[in-house]
């Protein structure tokens, strides 16, 4: 099981690594536009729309992530509570 978690953590990290790239290599080509050269605008609000959507996804991903680890987290407190009350009453 740990195994699977690290692989998804790898491949997480490799698409976050690729849209940052993706990213500065669209902000680059947006510079180039302004000072007179590179892509059609319509080329740039393309790729920008996309980057979004992949923005949108990774942040959906993460969100969905940071869900299930405290729905665990959320278990574990409860069981340590009922614990602590029984080891009270005692």
């Amino acid at each position: 099981m740990a195994d699977s978690e690290a692989n998804v953590m790898k491949i997480t990290k490799a698409l976050e690594l690729v849209l940052l790239l993706v990213g500065l290599y669209i902000m680059f080509q947006i510079i180039k536009k302004l000072l007179g050269g590179s892509w059609d605008a319509e080329d740039i609000v393309l790729a920008l729309l996309i980057f979004n959507l992949g923005s949108l996804f990774t942040l959906g991903l993460m969100l969905a992530q940071i869900k299930s680890d405290m729905t665990s987290l959320k278990e574990q407190f409860r069981s340590l509570a009922t614990d602590f009350k029984s080891h009270i009453r005692r």
